[in-house]
């Protein structure tokens, strides 16, 4: 009997996967080639900024120079994310905005650094990083979202094919290890790693399959000379101040880029969804990690994190089976557990046909009670995450 080549045939699939990815978004990218964030609504807008639609009326009224947004579908007042930051700017230099809504970093408040992570795949870790990013920066953070999963999936989020850019550089081109003699091993600036997106004040470190030689270097490599941990965080540190909240998107792996990220992170963001089999394998994996984290603080003395939190993603209220594992979660781990969770929606699984996010997607396109179900909850996590990083900057607001 003869059999086929595994090697081979999986490759040649492999192949057929990429080249269809690459045909099916460049027809999503049809005819731009480009994602472009929607303008938003005053009402939208409003939210954005933190004031009411009174409120801003009168600011645009009396602030001739500042945007007026444009008129679209009639009489309806538009404006672009922009021109939301150039608003909101404007009011928190003029002490107009209460501190809840002050969305930049004062003095003595270091950048956020959460790093998402679960052992488990499938539990929403690349889609919560690309809402919670997108959303952040739309409220005004400086944010970078960087990329750790060989697979990519928050890289093609933002509509980037690592198959279509083969010597697109990564967070692995920056952390590798540099060989005696050979220049091209060099780590490169992080700077020339870093990507903007179509959404302002928000960038991307991108990932590919790249991101796998710094586990073959690392075993390879002398850990006494050049420990491995250190290799995110001194990488990122010409660009840290830059931001104010930096989310990493970690493999569903505990390797040593992760590590390394867990060492850099001031917070833990663990994505879990409501059902007994993801509960059983993150108590696995909980206790894996801080195992691996109890060596590195061995030798290189503890780094304690501003929060650790669990994020139900996926969750059902309708649901029983899910209601009763989400409740069962809550107390072991009490308030450790996320208050809000990240709805098993439709209309954020439609989105991702086209790599879109709540934030980003036209409302008209979806039934009105489905987008607004979906966009509450997103905006709730992400109001709720924005607490606990105004908490670790020492605000009194956090609780607001």
């Amino acid at each position: 009997m003869t059999g086929i080549s595994g090697s081979s045939t999986l490759e040649t699939h492999a192949a057929l996967i990429a080249d269809e990815l690459v045909q099916h978004r460049d027809r999503l990218l049809e005819p731009a080639k480009a994602r472009m964030l929607r303008p938003f609504p005053l009402k939208e807008a409003c939210h954005w900024i933190g004031v009411s639609q009174n409120a801003l009326r009168h600011i645009l009224r009396t602030n001739a120079d500042l945007p007026q947004g444009t008129m679209l579908r009639g009489t309806r007042r538009h404006f672009t994310a922009s021109e939301i930051h150039a608003i909101r700017d404007r009011l928190i230099d003029q002490g107009k905005l209460d501190s809840r809504h002050v969305t930049r970093r004062q003095e003595g408040e270091a950048p956020a650094i959460i790093s998402a992570i679960n052992l488990k795949g499938g539990v929403g870790k690349s889609t919560s990083t690309q809402h919670l990013s997108q959303a952040l920066a739309m409220r005004g953070y400086r944010t970078l979202a960087i990329d750790l999963d060989p697979q990519a999936s928050l890289t093609q989020l933002f509509g980037i094919i690592p198959e279509r850019e083969p010597d697109m550089a990564t967070l692995y081109h920056a952390i590798r290890y540099p060989e005696d003699g050979v220049s091209e091993s060099r780590p490169i600036e992080i700077g020339d790693v870093v990507r903007p997106t179509h959404i302002p004040r928000l960038d991307l470190i991108p990932s590919s399959m790249q991101i796998m030689e710094f586990e073959h270097e690392t075993a390879a490599n002398d850990q006494r000379q050049a420990p491995f941990f250190l290799r995110v965080e001194e990488a990122l540190a010409p660009i840290r101040d830059d931001y104010d909240v930096i989310l990493f998107d970690c493999p569903p792996q505990m390797s040593f880029a992760v590590m390394a990220s867990l060492f850099t992170s001031t917070s833990l963001l663990v994505t879990v969804t409501a059902s007994f089999v993801d509960v059983m394998s993150l108590g696995t994996f909980l206790g894996m990690t801080g195992e691996m984290m109890g060596v590195i603080e061995r030798r290189k003395g503890q780094r304690p994190y501003d929060w650790i939190k669990y994020l139900i993603t996926r969750y059902n209220p309708t649901d029983q089976p899910s209601v009763q594992v989400a409740g069962y979660l809550r107390s072991i781990l009490e308030t450790a557990v996320m208050t809000n969770e990240f709805y098993l929606s439709t209309a954020i699984a439609d989105a991702a046909t086209t790599s879109e996010s709540i934030v980003e997607v036209d409302p008209s396109n979806f039934h009105r009670q489905t987008y607004q179900r979906a966009w509450d909850a997103v905006d709730r996590v992400t109001g709720e995450l924005e607490g606990l990083i105004h908490a670790s900057w020492g605000r009194a607001d956090h609780g607001a």
